[in-house]
Order: structure tokens, then C-alpha cells, then sequence
């Protein structure tokens, strides 16, 4: 009787065999899902940086009407520092950096730039990297100059 019930209890489990190729399924879906996985983060942190871009935008608008004057290069103080913006060039989790430039003695007209792994920002897997514009009307340019939005 107590062999019977030894069987019973023990008997139930799952082969080496079937546990292996659990494993390898699950390693085969891993394999196929991780480059889009990939594909989907690179996209969010471009969509951040386009944000970031629209946020300079605004705040460009903003200070041309107080002032007269787009901020910009030609100017003592940091463009992004006189913004009255949340600094996107702030160091922590910074995937771009952005900056700000106006034609030279032109203050009607600005480019945001958005350097993907410039000048202090994290590094671009695979050593490339992306260049993303914004002008005063709002069109926001790829790194290939074709028109993104």
C-alpha cells in the first residue's frame, strides 16, 4: 500500500526532456522578439525627443512675444536657460542634446536641434547617430531632411 501511494506522489512530475524543450521554445521567442523589443525603445526615445522639440517650440513662441526676439547663439545667456522650460539637457537619462541656434543678426527665425548621444548624452548602440530639427513653423526634420510630423 505504501509503494502505491510513493508512486502516486512521485510519479507526477515533468521529464528532463519535456523541461528542455520548454526552455528552448521560450529561448527561440526571446531570440525573435528582443530586435523589435529594440526597435520599439529607439522609437520611444526619439518620440521623447520630439516632444522635447515641440517644448523648445513653445517656448520659443513664448519669449519672442515677451521680447521681440527669438532667443538663441548670439545671446550672453543660454537659449534653453531663458526658455522658462524643464531643461531637456538635464544630465540624468538624457538620450539627446539639444541646442538652439538663430541665423547670424537674425532674430526672427531659430533651428532646436536634437543630437542623438551629443556632447554628454548617453551613447547610441551601434555608434550612429540621429540629428532631429525644429524650426519657428513647427516642421520637425529627420536626420535624412525629409519632413518627420
Amino acid at each position: 500500500m505504501l509503494r502505491i501511494a510513493r508512486k502516486r506522489i512521485f510519479g507526477t512530475g515533468f521529464t528532463l526532456t519535456e523541461i528542455l524543450i520548454v526552455v528552448i521554445i521560450i529561448a527561440v521567442l526571446a531570440t525573435l522578439s528582443l530586435p523589435m523589443l529594440l526597435k520599439t525603445i529607439e522609437k520611444a526615445k526619439v518620440g521623447e525627443a520630439i516632444s522635447n522639440l515641440n517644448l523648445i517650440r513653445t517656448g520659443q513662441k513664448i519669449y519672442f512675444l515677451e521680447h521681440g526676439y527669438f532667443a538663441g547663439t548670439g545671446q550672453p545667456e543660454n537659449p534653453l536657460a531663458v526658455l522658462n522650460i524643464e531643461n531637456p539637457n538635464d544630465p540624468t537619462n538624457r538620450y539627446f542634446y539639444y541646442e538652439i541656434t538663430t541665423s547670424a543678426g537674425a532674430t526672427t527665425d531659430f533651428t532646436a536641434n536634437a543630437e542623438r548621444g551629443g556632447s554628454g548624452a548617453q551613447p547610441v548602440p551601434g555608434g550612429y547617430g540621429y540629428n532631429y530639427r525644429i524650426r519657428k513653423d513647427g516642421e520637425i526634420t529627420s536626420p535624412d531632411g525629409s519632413p518627420l510630423i
